[in-house]
């Protein structure tokens, strides 16, 4: 719907004059201004600026519809609400918008006195721009809900929830799939018979699937050797929480979402014994795994944010049995009973607490300790199916604000979703947020045995992918499997380091960018947006002089410099020329980095 398209439609620019520091927004005009500015889409969104008094976000679609000249901070553009409603609290700018070019601009917006939040409202969009002498104005009437009110238990309400732009900014996270599965650590090699080695429970029950898991199983342990008999293994004897998110934070990421739960049921996490005792916390290792994690991250790494995975439906839950349904293969793909695959036996489901219903006795409040015990902010659900997730969303949703913390949840919850999940798939342009998300294993997110060092991403693969779903406008998702005793192989430790050495030297060039809805890749360039500055990415070593055809908002007086590498801030000279953006890169810019080579274009401010 447009409302979920427009807040990706490109850059979103800084909230009133705070990303310019203390220059001021009067000065001098010149004399060719955009003839016209036209206003798409305004919104009222459910976000509101991070940090405020719950100063509700407006977006504005904002197109220079000149063909000739460019929106500089010359211009004074100046964005904001009209309305009997809303006062405009902080005022929306702009420093560049090259001719034919758009970006988002957000307006911050509170309900005048009397106005209960949540109600509909009436509202005019107002930019003014231009010299004193020649002042121009555009309009455009809207409504939608003022103030961030209370969500309803219904699909309909949680659609109008949007991510927080922390998601939009942060772009890299590390998934950490572990559990049970890691024991056998089975996906056969990489290749047409891989398969995930996290669906292990579930492969050894079928004698025809490709990745010949019921075969290996009955040779390596036995017919009699069922899939709970794992947890005995699952000992996660070096297991060091630190060690864990320091490898995070040093692969550069800025969120990371362990699974507490996979399909197989085994959860890593706590909850009452009335829901299911089928944890680590009173099998196996008896430790509460998500706990120590999240604790290690709140202590020695704040900044990163916390997410949890959380399987929807169990593959052989008693319970979920009635709620079996049919997806991607014959015959029930969730529901069945536990069974022996080998001799048709009826088999313990360990851990299994008789309920009522799996729905409002398991799945929900499991779902409702990630909330308020272990205070998640990303709920990342898988599969979706049988749910009745609105119930307990809604009420997070509105105890996350009453608390001014803005959270997220993704499209597999099977109700609405904030963005989408594509997985282990290609990379393009999406007008909605989104969020790629695979594994360092050529096509599995458990640990297995069978994929070899040299098969794993290597360091510039990972920097490659993360930058093409950055300029796409989305996140990277990128999963690291580790061994059942808790230590993470060496070659992904090692991979993971060595993209966010590059990461880290040129971060600026990545979060808190927005892509460009002219062009986000040409060829080997990549291109983002920011408040201040333009971005050009080259992947590969690039020769010079670099010549861009695109339509790069520069104008004369920009700073234009390398960023990361050796030659970290080496003053480029550039120049226009036949209609092309060429770019001088001298042998010390050249060699002095590796993987993707970033140009900053540094907009001029003030006189």
């Amino acid at each position: 719907m447009l409302i979920r398209l427009l807040s990706h439609l490109g850059p979103v620019l800084s909230l009133g004059t705070a990303s310019v520091g203390a220059v001021s927004l009067k000065h001098s005009k010149r004399a060719t201004s955009p003839a016209s500015i036209g206003i798409g889409n305004p919104v009222l969104t459910s976000k509101w600026i991070e940090g405020s008094d719950y100063e509700q976000v407006v977006e504005f679609f904002i197109t220079n519809s000149d063909d000739k000249n460019p929106l500089t901070w010359d211009d004074d553009l100046e964005v904001s609400v009209e309305s009997s409603s809303l006062e405009t609290t902080t005022p929306g700018t702009l420093i560049r918008l090259g001719p034919k070019q758009s970006a988002v601009v957000q307006v911050g917006v509170k309900n005048k006195a009397g106005v209960k939040a949540g109600t509909k409202c009436d509202a005019k969009a107002v930019v003014t721009w231009g010299s004193k002498e020649d002042p121009k104005k555009s309009t455009k009437d809207f409504s939608g809900e003022c103030g961030i009110g209370d969500y309803q238990a219904s699909s309909g309400s949680l659609s109008h929830h949007w991510n927080p732009d922390w998601f939009n900014d942060i772009k890299y996270g590390i998934f950490i799939h572990w559990g049970l599965y890691s024991v056998p650590a089975f996906g056969n090699k990489p290749g047409p018979k891989q398969d995930y080695a996290e669906w292990y429970g579930f492969r050894m029950t079928q004698p025809d699937f490709p990745s010949e898991t019921y075969q290996y199983h009955r040779e390596k342990y036995g017919e009699n050797f069922n899939y709970d008999d794992f947890v005995s293994n699952f000992t996660a004897a070096k297991f060091d929480a630190n060690e864990w998110m320091n490898l995070v934070a040093d692969a550069g990421a800025q969120y990371v979402v362990p699974v507490t739960k996979h399909h197989d049921g085994w959860a890593l996490f706590d909850f009452p014994d009335s829901v299911s005792k089928r944890s680590t916390v009173h099998y196996g290792p008896k430790r509460d795994f998500l706990k120590e994690l999240l604790d290690a991250a709140k202590a020695n790494h704040p900044k990163i944010r916390r997410g949890t995975y959380f399987s929807m439906p169990e593959w052989f839950n008693p319970a979920y049995v009635k709620y079996g349904w049919d997806q991607h293969y014959k015959g029930n793909y969730y529901g069945r009973p536990p069974t022996n695959p080998y001799t048709n036996k009826s088999i313990e489901y360990t851990g299994y607490v008789e309920v009522d219903d799996f729905l409002d006795d398991i799945q929900n409040p499991q779902i409702e300790a990630l909330f308020y015990k272990y205070e998640t902010e990303i709920l990342w659900c898988d599969i979706g199916g049988p749910n009745k997730a609105p119930d307990v969303l809604a009420p997070w949703l509105n105890w996350a604000r009453d608390k001014g913390r803005q959270v997220t949840f993704n499209d597999r919850c099977g109700a609405a979703g904030d963005y989408s999940t594509p997985e282990y798939a290609g990379i393009s342009f999406k007008a909605s947020k989104f969020e790629s998300n695979r594994g360092l294993d050529p096509f599995s997110f458990g640990y297995n045995f069978m994929t070899t060092d040299d098969e794993y991403l290597t360091g510039e693969e990972i920097v490659n992918t993360l930058i093409d779903n950055v300029v796409n406008n989305g996140n990277l998702l990128l999963n690291m499997g580790p061994k059942p005793d808790g230590t993470i192989p060496k070659q992904q430790q090692l991979n993971l380091l060595d993209a966010g050495a590059w990461i880290k030297s040129h971060g600026e060039g990545i979060f808190g960018t927005r892509y460009w809805p002219t062009a986000q890749t040409s060829g080997p360039l990549r291109f983002a947006t920011a408040p201040e500055a333009f971005y050009i990415h080259h992947v590969g070593k690039p020769s010079s002089p670099l010549v861009i055809k695109e339509p790069v908002p520069w104008v004369e007086g920009d700073k234009v410099t390398a960023i990361g590498g050796s030659a970290d801030g080496t003053v480029l000279d550039v120049a226009q020329k036949d209609g092309s953006f060429v770019v001088q890169l001298p042998d010390k810019v050249i060699q002095g980095d590796k993987y993707i080579w970033t140009i900053k274009i540094e907009y001029k401010t003030g006189n």
